[in-house]
């Protein structure tokens, strides 16, 4: 059988995204792959860090139609609900953890330097708001952009 061959993430490249159908973000990889050791003896598929954008659009977006500007990693309010627990929020930093395999066959529209996105240290070690491993890219990556978006529609409407 033969194996699936997936193009791969490299540092600086910009991801269009997509949410939503008929939507479309950006994310950007900050970061070249590394191979990590996540228990003993079992090695990762090299790794690099993703910063989701809060960018949204309603069109196949090009670089060219990117506000420079605007790039940089979104925060994002999660509500939490579980059992016997009040619910509560969490604010994150949306610079996750993932492969480089580009397993959704995400396009890449363009490649920039991230060091400008975001300056702090890229740890390897999850925080209680960033750097979770979210495995390989999905087809929905951004979601949470999108559905910021649609709560500030809602708002403004």
């Amino acid at each position: 059988m033969a194996r699936n061959k997936f193009s791969l993430f490299k540092r600086g490249d910009v991801i269009r995204t997509n949410p939503q159908e008929g939507f479309y973000g950006i994310a950007v990889v900050l970061d070249d792959g590394r191979k990590l050791e996540l228990s003993p003896n079992k090695w990762s598929y090299p790794m690099c860090h993703i910063a989701i954008t809060p960018l949204i659009y309603d069109f196949e977006v090009t670089m060219k139609d990117v506000d420079l500007s605007q790039i940089y990693p979104m925060k994002y309010t999660r509500c939490y609900q579980l059992k016997n627990i009040p619910d509560f929020f969490k604010e994150e930093l949306l610079v996750h953890i993932y492969t480089t395999r580009n397993v959704a066959q995400l396009p890449i529209i363009g490649n920039m330097d991230p060091s400008n996105i975001y300056k702090e240290d890229l740890s390897w070690l999850p925080k209680p708001d960033r750097f979770y491993f979210c495995g390989d890219s999905q087809k929905h990556l951004g979601r949470e952009a999108y559905l910021s978006w649609l709560d500030k529609k809602r708002i403004t409407d």
